[in-house]
């Protein structure tokens, strides 16, 4: 297979717009923008109840806020590991260690792979927490990050799915889902 005649019509620090001539002689458009990270973090009492901790963010492509898992691009330099436990950090001052995080994909997943040169790597942790800790995310908590305010608060899986509007999100607990359907409850490896 001949890789595809290209040339670069756009470029910017966040993203650059190639144009391509497929093998049919189409022109296609292809944006790329790197790779990026979203981590679900599930805090559960005892008891078992389950909320995931979910940032609520305006978003100007949307013309609204929406509610998101953490997430980010990666660095240069930096694993998809790496840089999920910094963005887990820097989003909701959560400190986890990679021994915390599952991936639940040995491998990444592209948006809108007909126009879109994305992946992302979705990842999961499952703490245990006094319900206090909850009872801290009922009210909305600010946290302040680079010039964006970003408003924390805890969804039941349930509530996230009817709330958000963000198909990465809506994708991302599903697919946490899917991993849970183990018999003890925890999230299984990718390679079972």
């Amino acid at each position: 297979m001949s890789i595809p005649e290209s040339r670069l019509l756009f470029q910017h620090p966040l993203v650059s717009v190639e144009e391509r001539l497929e093998t049919g002689g189409e022109k296609r458009l292809i944006v790329h923008r790197g790779a990026f990270v979203a981590v679900c973090l599930a805090l559960r009492t005892k008891e078992g109840e389950e909320y995931f901790l979910v940032l609520h963010q305006y978003r100007t492509a949307a013309s609204e806020a929406l509610y998101e898992h953490p997430a980010g691009m990666i660095d240069a330099g930096e694993t998809p590991i790496e840089a999920a436990l910094r963005e887990l950090a820097e989003e909701t001052g959560w400190l986890l260690t990679e021994e915390d995080l599952h991936a639940l994909a040995s491998h990444s997943f592209y948006p809108s792979p007909a126009i879109w040169k994305e992946e992302g790597y979705f990842f999961a942790a499952r703490l245990t927490v006094p319900r206090a800790v909850l009872d801290a995310y009922l009210t909305y908590a600010s946290r302040e990050m680079k010039g964006e305010r970003l408003q924390l608060t805890i969804l039941s899986a349930k509530e996230l799915l009817k709330r958000t509007r963000n198909l990465q999100t809506f994708a991302h607990t599903c697919l946490y889902h899917a991993y849970l359907s183990a018999s003890d409850g925890k999230l299984p490896s990718p390679s079972d």
